[in-house]
């Protein structure tokens, strides 16, 4: 009789953690979503302002959410087709690390005809780029895809690629 009541409690704290996991994740990607909204509410509106217009499929605008742990466990969402610039200086990058192992100018992220690219400005130490279970310098110019990490000196950086429906906007 214990043991029935000990193993019922399990699957319960089980059933809760889960459903405490999932739920973490929606609030999560829904965050990011959320941002994605705001950026390309932004970039539409100067469009708008300029009169340019971004090339979309079917209403549909591919975004970047970049994560990495540090002191903050930090994710910022990005519009790829305007570039993401990763260096130690804050002028010019997006995304500044400010260690002694990134260059100033260390690498780039962009889409090109739809597909999402790395580049590395030969800077000193180094740009690498981790696929599953593969780990290799980026020499020139590299695809990137959903889940993969970009490693800038000590900063493991997690791409993930979404679409964006622009009806939303």
């Amino acid at each position: 009789m214990l043991i029935g009541i000990i193993v019922v409690i399990c699957i319960a704290v089980t059933g809760v953690t889960a459903y405490a996991l999932a739920a973490n994740r929606k609030a999560e990607k829904q965050k990011y979503y959320d941002a994605a909204y705001k950026v390309i509410k932004e970039n539409c509106l100067n469009n708008a302002i300029r009169n340019q217009n971004e090339k979309m499929q079917n209403g549909q605008k591919i975004m970047l959410y970049l994560k990495w742990k540090d002191n903050e466990k930090q994710g910022y969402v990005f519009d790829p087709a305007r570039t993401v610039r990763i260096g130690r200086s804050p002028e010019g990058n997006d995304i500044c690390i400010r260690e002694e192992t990134v260059s100033s100018r260390h690498c780039v992220l962009f889409l090109y005809q739809g597909q999402l690219f790395l580049q590395d400005f030969h800077s000193r130490n180094g740009t690498w780029l981790k696929s599953g279970f593969t780990r290799r310098l980026v020499q020139g110019t590299e695809p990137v895809f959903s889940g993969d990490k970009v490693i800038v000196g000590d900063l493991s950086i997690r791409v993930t690629i979404f679409t964006f429906n622009m009806a939303y906007v």
